[in-house]
């Protein structure tokens, strides 16, 4: 009896077994209820940090032999916008992919040099020699249209990417000062330069606002990096790294190149 009922069991179970695999056969099969395909395409925006590194050749007041020549500058900018994923080959399979975006991008920089010595007036009106500097800051500001190849290595989520950019300029200011240093009672003479604007109680003096005439109107780079893929169901978290290399000069005059370090994220949902 009892080795009739193992045998029952048994028997029963394995029916049970052989009927659940066909039902799920059958509801992938049915026409009613597909079997849910891998997405191909992800959408979604991105944001990330701008580690501006600039280099030029400019003088703070053109024509000055006392203003040294600024030519290398850094800052602190960020980018944000949207992307489109295309998975290539098989999306279930796929390690490689195009990626489309458009981003804004801030990539400002502050320029600093030493300078000479030069007269200045303290709190009695006597004159002075003082230490000064010369400082300029670049505001520049594009849209970047971005084509991006991504291939991911060794079986894994981790991939890297390069790819082309082309940046249309929206916004470029420069503004160059000349700062006291030492010592600290020290003001600039108003007539050093009349017709400069003065700031910071006469410590320093603008001597020179504009947008960079001559700035080209495109900036053309190229960027490569590296991702990680954190699925999150149908949605994808994507941090990442990118060294972005100007190719084109931003001021041929001036010989201003930019290229920048970017970190950011990428968040892609499934379409």
């Amino acid at each position: 009896m009892r080795r009739l009922a193992t045998a029952f069991v048994v028997v029963f179970l394995a029916a049970t077994g052989s009927m659940v695999a066909q039902q799920e056969l059958g509801a992938r099969s049915n026409p009613l209820v597909p079997e849910k395909s891998a997405p191909r395409i992800y959408v979604g925006p991105v944001v990330g940090y701008n580690r501006s590194l600039q280099s030029s050749g400019f003088q703070s007041v053109a024509g000055d032999v006392l203003c040294p020549e600024f030519t290398e500058g850094t800052g602190n900018g960020y980018y944000f916008g949207g992307s489109i994923e295309y998975l290539l080959g098989k999306p279930r399979d796929s390690k490689s992919s195009l990626i489309g975006r458009v981003v804004y991008e801030y990539m400002p920089a502050a320029y600093t040099e030493p300078g000479d010595q030069l007269p200045s007036l303290d709190e009695n009106g006597e004159v002075v020699y003082s230490t000064v500097d010369h400082t300029a800051d670049i505001k520049y500001s594009f849209l970047d249209l971005e084509v991006i190849y991504k291939l991911n290595l060794f079986n894994s989520n981790f991939g890297i990417v390069v790819g082309p950019t082309v940046g249309f300029v929206i916004g470029s200011e420069r503004v160059q000062q000349m700062n006291l240093v030492e010592p600290l009672n020290a003001t600039f003479d108003p007539t050093f330069c009349p017709e400069c604007e003065y700031t910071n109680n006469g410590r320093t003096v603008i001597t020179g606002r504009d947008d960079i005439p001559d700035h080209a109107t495109l900036r053309i780079a190229v960027k490569a990096g590296v991702q990680y893929e954190m699925p999150i169901g149908r949605l994808l978290l994507v941090p990442c790294i990118y060294y972005n290399f100007g190719i084109t000069e931003v001021s041929p005059s001036d010989n201003l190149r930019i290229n920048a370090l970017q970190a950011g994220f990428d968040l892609r949902f499934a379409l």
